[in-house]
């Protein structure tokens, strides 16, 4: 029998053909169809000693009163760690995935839901993005839009692209080229600077310059407060539930509704994520128990890092049953970061997502704001 935990080149064979075959199948595991299947060279009853041998040590484990074997968490990190081989992409693929891309760089949330989008599409499971938000963003444009006599619509733009809006009600009624001008006033005192360090006597002078009063303006200042700390927080995008039903693991309604219950807090994906060991490139994988959560034992998260320039943008989760392609899954996430990653830097790096200058080569904004007026330009 094994005496410790270091596994020859016959048994990683081995182990890798039970995890491979029960990836595919989703049936415990025999010496038999291991035998009759993969070309070894092995007798099933060496084979079957071999197997004992890996389920003494903790790698695979008998599921009740089957003859065939499954996978411990312990296995598949071995698989993961030791055995895995990576999956090629087909290049044509990366001319789709550059084109998907391309309306969607000039916003990190946008850029990170269509990679999630691209994922689940490419591995059949459940893809979780999170793009995280700037905590001293600063106002790239605004925008004062008037809705009706009693209420406008407060849009911001900040320094990473992000777009943000708020409807606000007015207590005292402002003709609306007053609200026009009060946006270019605005634009001239935020521009370029964190929320915090507006002033009394700034709000002061913009609210001398429009030629309204301060309580008048108050209301705007908030909402554009407001909408600068929303851009500020994650966003969390959780794309391909449905693909949760190709899975046996998931064979009722019900349990795909728990499961997806479960994973909308992102928190705890956060968690587990933030906790898992680097693989490098920004790679990391928690496996069953090693998840450390009650529910999350027969589930896997493997998630990948994506930067721009040195900064993290956010993250791209793949959750699943243990039993996942470990191979397809990795290899998808690390080529969307590469796509990715090559998109921006064919842009010219952050100045893809938003340089801050709020100046395009043409010397406009760099940021685009929604055409609520109606006039067609979407300038603020």
């Amino acid at each position: 029998m094994a005496k410790n935990d270091e596994l020859d080149e016959r048994k990683l064979l081995i182990l890798k053909a039970i995890i491979d075959d029960y990836i595919e199948s989703s049936e415990p595991v025999g010496s038999r169809t291991v035998a009759k299947k993969y070309d070894m060279g092995l007798s099933s009853a060496t084979i079957r000693n071999e197997m004992a041998d890996l389920e003494e040590m903790g790698y695979i484990s008998s599921p009740h009163t089957s003859a065939g074997r499954v996978p411990s968490t312990k296995g598949y990190r071995t698989y993961v760690d030791k055995i895995l081989e990576p999956v090629s992409k087909d290049p044509a693929l990366a001319n789709d995935i550059i084109t998907k891309l391309e309306e969607k760089m000039s916003d990190y949330g946008k850029a990170i839901k269509a990679c999630a989008e691209i994922v689940s599409q490419l591995t059949n499971y459940i893809a979780i993005g999170v793009s995280h938000g700037s905590t001293d963003n600063s106002v790239k444009a605004l925008q004062l839009v008037p809705v009706d006599e009693s209420s406008a619509l407060v849009i911001v733009v900040t320094e990473d692209n992000s777009v943000k809006s708020k409807l606000v009600t007015l207590d005292e009624k402002i003709a609306p080229e007053v609200l026009i001008e009060m946006s270019g006033i605005i634009n001239r005192y935020f521009y370029g600077k964190p929320a915090n360090t507006v002033t009394l006597m700034t709000l002061n002078r913009i609210a001398e310059e429009a030629g309204i009063s301060r309580s008048a303006l108050l209301p705007f200042v908030d909402a554009i407060f407001d909408c600068i700390n929303e851009c500020g927080k994650d966003e969390i995008y959780t794309e391909g539930t449905a693909q949760l039903l190709r899975h046996p693991e998931f064979d009722s309604i019900e349990k795909a509704r728990d499961f997806i219950e479960m994973i909308q807090d992102g928190e705890m994906i956060e968690k587990i994520v933030s906790s898992s060991e680097d693989l490098g490139n920004g790679l990391t994988v928690s496996i069953g128990t090693e998840n450390g959560y009650d529910g999350m034992s027969d589930f896997s998260i493997v998630s990948v890092k994506f930067e721009v320039d040195g900064t993290c943008i956010g993250s791209v989760s793949v959750v699943g049953p243990t039993r996942m392609d470990y191979a397809n899954v990795i290899s998808s996430l690390e080529f969307m970061k590469r796509m990715l990653e090559k998109k921006s830097l064919e842009g010219g790096g952050s100045r893809l997502i938003g340089d801050g200058s709020g100046k395009d080569e043409k010397g406009g904004s760099g940021a685009e704001v929604p055409d609520t007026n109606g006039d067609g330009d979407g300038n603020a």
